[in-house]
């Protein structure tokens, strides 16, 4: 009979403990794993991480290594106004200017062929 009644009470304290731990998961409220503080923010990240701003020295700096990955030459950067003039030599010697411009939330890249721009924005975003 004792052995009984130390078997119920051991069951009984497992699902004491695995209840209360269940509940205080359930804390978020379908937030999941977010903290509080994050749960209403865009992302559910913190705002730096969010919405990174780039300078356009930065971005002519990645689209640079991204071409020279590749296989092209960097010719030179030239800083005119705001924007980056990135001057690289494809692989039949003929020369090639993309441009890097601020824009409203990301940097604009014109004259950058499509499957570079694809790694050049993963890199920077």
């Amino acid at each position: 009979m004792r052995h009984h009644i130390v078997r119920i009470l051991g069951l009984s304290a497992a699902v004491f403990v695995l209840a209360s731990t269940a509940q205080a998961q359930g804390k978020g409220h379908e937030k999941g794993k977010v903290p509080p503080g994050l749960a209403k923010k865009p992302g559910q990240m913190p705002p730096g991480q969010y919405k990174k701003r780039y300078g356009t020295s930065e971005g002519a700096d990645v689209l640079g290594g991204v071409l020279r990955r590749r296989g092209y030459s960097v010719l030179r950067v030239v800083p005119t106004g705001d924007s980056r003039y990135v001057y690289y030599r494809l692989r039949d010697g003929s020369e090639r200017r993309a441009i890097v411009s601020p824009g409203t939330d990301r940097l604009v890249f014109r004259n950058v062929p499509a499957s570079l721009l694809q790694e050049v924005l993963a890199a920077l975003y």
